[in-house]
């Protein structure tokens, strides 16, 4: 007992803030999630099918820019230039999509969102990876997590107090939801800007020549490149929220309780990963990632045989509990991989197995949804799931994860 109260106290400052910036970011980055189908589809008359592009297509730009953004800062020797100025660029965005009066801007938008998204996460993720002692990085990704989802639950509530006492038409509740978003991001810039300070890190210097070696990359070893494999498959069947929000609004749900269904995902996705994140440094994490996986699966059947909006909101408490199973424990998995030079580097490569995998996955169901129905779309992103669970049972740990527990032995 003594021991936890111990490591909980050498947590580093910065991963304490950085939990605040992802809270004020994810509070003001999940209206974007919460109204894009309402926008999309009935105030610009699009179609399911171009939310699955369009969402699927700009989360797939953010983790390609995540792969580069972990190898600059690897080469660089600095992470907090690249943070700093992803969320800088983020506050810029929100209010065009509130300017928006046709798909053009708002594409434009939802791209410039996202690749500032891209600029900042992995720098963000490798900064919490070099600044935290390996007893302790599942619970420091489990405190980022539990910010930003935390972030996400109060942003959720608040625009939908916002919905429900504008008068004003609902395209019009929702371009001033989007204004109001810009606020909070500044807040995070000044929290980056005055409360960060870089460690100083053996093995991370700035590099010269070309930042992606051969050498790296076979450093990184076979047991990586088949947790990569893995992710792959399982980011194939994981969708964009926004479908989430769309299969509330088709069984009826009003626009205004449209946010709070995002509430409900986001508080189970904070209650999970805090839990997950500390258990996780102590167990073996692919146990964590399976359970995840699992949750995953569940939430996929009960989304596609839901005849009733309580089956949503089970379905979607079900997806939050998967998400914060899985995404801190991806991204200790990948530090536990990876050698100190290149966390960066190896964050990245995660991130852009997940830019396929995820643009895979949006176009797979919003098309799949437009040509068939929401029951169809789920059930494939099921049996995608499935395989993807088997699959984690064969993973392996790395090879600094079992000579750490033969020195504890």
């Amino acid at each position: 007992m003594n021991k936890e109260v111990n490591e909980t106290a050498k947590m580093p400052m910065t991963v304490w803030v950085l939990g605040a910036v992802s809270f004020f970011s994810n509070s003001a980055a999940v209206v974007i999630t919460a109204l894009t189908p309402e926008f999309i589809i009935h105030v610009l008359g699009s179609t399911a099918a171009v939310l699955g592009y369009i969402r699927g297509f700009s989360e797939a730009l953010s983790y390609l820019v995540k792969l580069f953004s972990g190898v600059i800062s690897d080469w660089m020797g600095k992470r907090k230039i690249l943070i700093l100025w992803g969320y800088l660029c983020a506050a810029f965005a929100k209010p065009m999509f509130a300017l928006s009066q046709g798909l053009g801007l708002y594409v434009s938008a939802q791209l410039l969102e996202r690749v500032t998204n891209g600029l900042r996460d992995t720098p963000r993720d490798a900064l919490i990876a070099d600044c935290t002692p390996k007893e302790l990085k599942g619970a420091a990704y489990g405190i980022r997590q539990t910010g930003a989802f935390t972030g996400s639950l109060i942003g959720s509530i608040a625009c939908f107090f916002v919905l429900a006492n504008f008068k004003g038409s609902s395209a019009d509740s929702i371009r001033l939801v989007y204004l109001l978003a810009s606020i909070p991001i500044f807040i995070a810039v000044a929290l980056i800007y005055f409360g960060i300070k870089e460690p100083k890190i053996i093995g991370l210097q700035k590099r010269r020549g070309f930042p992606i070696r051969k050498s790296d990359i076979k450093e990184l070893g076979g047991r990586f490149w088949f947790y990569m494999l893995v992710c792959f498959i399982f980011m194939c069947a994981r969708y964009s929220e926004a479908f989430l929000a769309l299969r509330a609004k088709e069984l009826h749900l009003e626009l205004k309780f449209i946010p709070l269904v995002l509430a409900l995902m986001y508080f189970f996705n904070a209650l999970t990963s805090r839990i997950v994140g500390s258990w996780s440094d102590r167990r073996d994490r692919k146990v964590f990632l399976a359970f995840g996986f699992c949750m995953m699966l569940l939430s996929c059947a009960v989304l596609a045989l839901a005849k009733e909006i309580w089956h949503v909101l089970f379905g979607v408490a079900i997806y939050g509990i998967h998400y914060g199973a899985t995404q801190g424990t991806f991204f200790a998995m990948v530090s536990d991989y990876a050698p100190p030079q290149i966390k960066g580097t190896s964050i990245g490569i995660f991130n852009l197995v997940c830019c396929f995998g995820m643009c895979i996955s949006n176009a797979l169901t919003g098309n799949l949804w437009t040509i068939y129905d929401a029951e169809v779309a789920f059930s494939v992103n099921a049996l995608i799931t499935l395989i993807a669970t088997i699959c984690v049972m064969f993973i392996r740990p790395s090879h600094n994860k079992e000579a750490l527990k033969k020195v504890e032995k």
